[in-house]
């Protein structure tokens, strides 16, 4: 199996764990991810080859924060034209790169996902290899819930329409690029959508059932995790946490322009412990006064060693990142900013292990300080606890394997 990806290292990681999980049931699996995906390829022993452009750099820019903002206010679709700027700048080099990489190791699927999903299909077409598409999140029309992307939550009767509108947006922002990448190839027109394909999705039926009205190419696995067996926590981390309570943590992973709101959560949690990571914000809250005795900053962590030793997480409500969150059995308070943040976050209080959503733009320190009397709601606890459970018992990897051994689709080209 040939995985291809970009994106953040929480966009890059389910799939490298989906990768390295084949590989450790006897699989052949390489990855084609961009530059943040490099070090983690390495380090499980896999087969790498790098994609053109680096999403960090993309994101660090003033167009970013704009675009964010827009996606925040408006809806998580209002921010794609800055995703297809990314992708009309490398989708040619994309499909070249993947089409290297199965000649190289010939598979006998490619997995897309993410920006790179329809480069993937198309190298894959190219190359007359079967294709399956990928995502962390539900893409697939239905009538149970509204698209991920979709602005507020409309009537459940508008909830189809709402994914159609949802694919015709994303096929105008990437069908040029991917188009001619495919009349270069000979290949059929493109379109935005998989009914004829095998779609595995890296997310758990446990946090969200799977539609009954779905395509049986369609399968929910559970997520895709990496469990880090060989990190070393530094000494520092292990001391702080070793000197009392356990702490709330803190972190916005790959969200830029949090400044404001870090300072306003930090505030709003005086007098508890804190760990905090400010991941790409390119701040360092270490320098803002707090008693390092009381607010502790880190670098990369794994989400599965830190967040078992937390008593709570205020986050963004990434998919990853919620994931991991349900996983550690501790409550949430979601601060989303866009894309399926929002989304997320509304199903967290749906499951009954958050506090209502906060406007990422608004957030005050009273606002942190009324979210965090769910950390003393005793049946939060019990219900996070039993969803870390269920969710233990998912093996999310053989799930994908059964669907991608059973769904057959012949190779088009």
């Amino acid at each position: 199996m040939l995985v291809t990806g970009s994106g953040s290292e929480g966009d890059t990681r389910p799939f490298l764990a989906l990768a390295a999980g084949m590989a450790d049931r006897g699989h052949a699996a390489a990855v084609c991810l961009d530059r943040s995906g490099a070090d983690s390829a390495a380090r499980l022993g896999l087969p790498y080859r790098e994609l053109d452009g680096d999403f960090r750099a993309h994101l660090s820019g003033g167009r970013a924060e704009e675009a964010l903002a827009r996606a925040t206010r408006d809806g998580g679709l209002t921010g794609l034209a800055f995703f297809g700027e990314i992708a009309r700048a490398h989708t040619e080099q994309w499909v070249c790169t993947v089409e290297t990489a199965i000649d190289e190791h010939r598979p006998d699927v490619v997995v897309g996902s993410g920006l790179t999903v329809w480069a993937a299909q198309t190298a894959a077409e190219s190359r007359g290899v079967r294709f399956a598409a990928s995502a962390a999140f539900p893409l697939a029309p239905t009538r149970a819930f509204p698209s991920l992307v979709s602005p507020g939550v409309p009537p459940a009767w508008l909830n189809v329409a709402t994914h159609h509108v949802a694919t015709a947006m994303m096929s105008a922002v990437f069908h040029r690029p991917v188009a001619a990448a495919r009349r270069r190839r000979g290949l059929g027109r493109f379109r935005a959508v998989w009914d004829d394909v095998p779609v595995i999705y890296g997310y758990s039926p446990v946090l969200l059932p799977t539609p009954r009205d779905w395509r049986s190419n369609v399968a929910v696995c559970g997520d895709w995790h990496l469990d880090d067996p060989g990190w070393t926590p530094p000494a520092d981390l292990v001391a702080f946490l070793d000197a009392g309570e356990p702490p709330v943590y803190v972190g916005f992973g790959s969200m830029v322009g949090t400044e404001p709101l870090l300072r306003a959560v930090l505030d709003g949690l005086a007098g508890r412990r804190v760990v905090v990571n400010p991941g790409w914000s390119g701040v360092d809250p270490a320098a803002w006064g707090h008693d390092p005795e009381v607010v502790h900053v880190v670098g990369q962590t794994p989400h599965s060693w830190l967040l078992p030793r937390c008593a709570a997480a205020v986050h963004h409500c990434g998919a990853g990142t919620t994931h991991a969150v349900t996983r550690a059995g501790i409550p949430s308070i979601p601060v989303p900013f866009a894309a399926d943040q929002p989304f997320w976050a509304r199903r967290l209080v749906q499951l009954g292990v958050a506090s209502a959503p906060l406007d990422r733009r608004h957030v005050t320190p009273g606002d942190i300080r009324s979210a965090g009397t769910i950390l003393d709601d005793v049946r939060v606890w019990s219900r996070a606890h039993r969803i870390a459970d269920r969710l233990a018992r998912e093996d999310s990897v053989d799930a994908a394997i059964t669907h991608l051994t059973t769904w057959s689709t012949p190779a088009s080209g």
